[in-house]
């Protein structure tokens, strides 16, 4: 019985193994996919934050910079994105 339960906790082991490292592939991809849709673009001499090269908001017009809005709406898409399982 003692080999049995061995047997059991190390399979166990290994599948938790595969589900963390699944895990943190899956997020490093929505990260990728964040960075890869949205970004800052220029269209017409302005620059724009982009969602799949499709200029959104235009920077000039922010009250704060742009890199700072660029990081929170990367994290806005990767929290929607795992709610909705898109």
């Amino acid at each position: 019985m003692k080999f049995f339960n061995a047997i059991c906790n190390w399979l166990k082991r290994i599948k938790e193994r595969s589900q963390a490292a699944c895990q943190k592939r899956r997020a490093k991809q929505l990260e990728n996919i964040s960075c890869k849709s949205i970004n800052v673009i220029e269209f017409n001499g302005r620059l724009y934050i982009a969602h799949d090269g499709v200029p959104i908001v235009r920077v000039d017009g922010l009250k704060t910079k742009a890199s700072d809005v660029l990081a929170q709406a990367r994290e806005d898409y990767l929290a929607w994105r795992a709610k909705f399982n898109a």
